[in-house]
């Protein structure tokens, strides 16, 4: 047959044809090596948030210079690995995307250099302009900016980008692996509690590891450098720890002529251990915060185990029937009971530092600098700096490196932009609230989001009082919870079936025998 008549191929195509078969031939070895990077890049993601979120609380929670800066690495690597793939970042919602993209790169306005005549027309500069203008002997100290301190902006900068790469790692890892790392932040809140414990036993004296300062003398602590800080720690990771007890504490049915011996048998399974386990180690978290002697941190955790006896009571164990009326007031009296009965310790245990009487002196002058300075702020990061001129006389003789409220120090900070990235935040969590909050069967993972859910909201209302979210550790722990508490996960749908036709047991006694056979004959009968 000649080329380019009847069936066959023009000469001219042959090559692309040939070609075509073999890229067909070669496709399912394409597709192999294709997921190789994605699951090197998952893996990679993994340990290096393991890590992050490990050595962040070990190295005194991030607040000295050189862990710092380790951190800060790591979340440099964190951000090349997560963004390594931009589809990712375009598959997240957009609200999300307003919001990480917002932290971001509000520092970084903050920076873009001006004119000196026109930095000095800015609101709130007056006396920061006269003071560097008395320094420079009435010199011009050429451009400027938006911030009063570039330096601090610049490190506050770096300092945001931890929490951003670990809820970007974490958000695109799956829901296994999500549920592994907030089991591994466990342990290390386990880890901080029993050295907390061991530290409000020595005082403090003993060795370097053990020994507190003078500001935490005879509190625990752990490797923190504020019992505060190290208290929000704890009640963070309890909330989804009681939740995890409370899915794990019903997964049980009891079948046969004896209930009572089947619960008991119960604590002898697989579940009944982790039920346990989870029981020990919320106990654990909680004597920690005791005994840190938070006023804080001891109200949250009342309040967040009176929260979780409510909401979980009736959710025992996975279904929303799973336990009867008298078993859901029974949890719902005895989660109350143990938050009732913290109030006396908290009067006993909680003890005041220098400044936490003068709290709302240092909220009045925070409010004055804002509306001296709103919209714009002074600059993120800058609050040590500047804060000395609203300073009362009454606290001059400490140094107020914190407004110990975040709400107002970000307001102080960024102004207006800062306060519609706070409300566009706290939209985020209140509008997921009613998509994880479920009709039906709920799986480990959802106690998990639930928990989860609970300790963020603890913890944004501990930073009316404090700041817990300028301090590393917790920014780590609270954007890997914030990651496991957005992660859309749908989970399998358990079908149960039941029977509308009552079977009768069978009698022990009766001997079951083999059916007929027709085709047999019987030798013994007569023909």
């Amino acid at each position: 047959m000649r080329e380019g008549t009847g069936g066959g191929c023009p000469a001219q195509a042959r090559p692309a044809l040939r070609a075509g078969v073999r890229l067909v031939h070669w496709r399912p070895v394409f597709k192999q090596v294709s997921t190789v990077p994605n699951l090197t890049r998952s893996t990679l993601l993994l340990w290096l948030l393991a890590a992050t979120l490990l050595l962040a609380p070990l190295l005194r929670s991030g607040n000295t210079p050189l862990a710092l800066l380790l951190l800060e690495l790591l979340a440099l690597a964190l951000l090349v690995l997560a963004l390594w793939d931009p589809r990712f970042w375009l598959q997240l919602p957009r609200l999300q995307q307003l919001f990480l993209g917002g932290i971001v790169t509000l520092p970084v306005l903050y920076l873009i250099p001006l004119p000196a005549l026109l930095a000095s027309m800015l609101p709130g500069r007056e006396t920061y302009e006269l003071a560097t203008s008395l320094a420079l002997k009435g010199e011009s100290g050429g451009w400027g900016g938006i911030s009063l301190v570039p330096g601090e902006t610049g490190a506050g900068f770096l300092k945001l980008l931890l929490p951003v790469a670990v809820f970007l790692a974490a958000i695109q890892l799956r829901h296994k692996r999500q549920q592994q790392l907030v089991f591994l932040l466990l342990g290390m809140a386990a880890l901080q509690a029993f050295l907390g414990l061991v530290q409000y036993g020595a005082g403090i004296g003993g060795p370097a590891m053990i020994a507190t300062d003078h500001a935490n003398a005879g509190n625990a602590a752990g490797t923190y450098t504020s019992r505060n800080n190290f208290a929000g720690f704890l009640y963070l990771l309890l909330m989804p720890c009681l939740a995890l007890y409370m899915a794990t504490l019903g997964r049980h049915r009891p079948r046969g002529p004896s209930p009572i011996r089947q619960r008991l048998l119960f604590w002898s399974s697989l579940k009944g251990h982790q039920a346990f386990l989870f029981g020990a180690l919320a106990l654990l978290l909680i004597l920690g915060v005791v005994f840190s002697r938070s006023r804080a941190g001891i109200g949250l955790t009342m309040l967040g185990v009176g929260l979780v006896s409510v909401l979980l009571a009736r959710r025992i164990g996975g279904g929303k029937t799973s336990v009867s009326l008298i078993g859901s007031l029974l949890s719902v009296a005895v989660g109350l009971a143990v938050a009732i009965g913290l109030a006396p310790v908290w009067q006993r245990f909680a003890v005041s530092d220098p400044v936490s009487d003068g709290r709302f002196t240092i909220f009045t002058g925070a409010l004055d600098a804002i509306r001296n300075s709103f919209p714009l702020g002074l600059g993120p990061g800058v609050f040590q700096e500047s804060f000395f001129p609203w300073q009362h006389l009454s606290q001059a003789s400490y140094l107020i490196n914190q407004a110990h409220n975040g709400f107002l120090e970000w307001v102080y900070d960024g102004g207006l932009p800062a306060l519609l990235l706070i409300g566009l935040g706290l939209f985020l969590f209140l509008q997921r609230w009613p998509a994880l909050w479920r009709a039906g069967h709920w799986g480990d993972f959802r106690y998990l989001q639930v928990g989860t859910g609970l300790g963020l909201g603890l913890m944004l209302l501990h930073e009316l009082v404090d700041y817990n979210l300028f301090v590393p550790a917790n920014m780590a722990a609270f954007a890997l919870l914030a990651a496991v508490f957005l992660q859309e996960y749908e989970e399998p749908v358990v079908q149960r079936s039941r029977s509308t036709t009552r079977r009768e047991a069978p009698d022990p006694r009766a001997v079951s025998l083999p059916p007929p056979n027709p085709a047999a004959t019987n030798p013994f009968m007569n023909s």
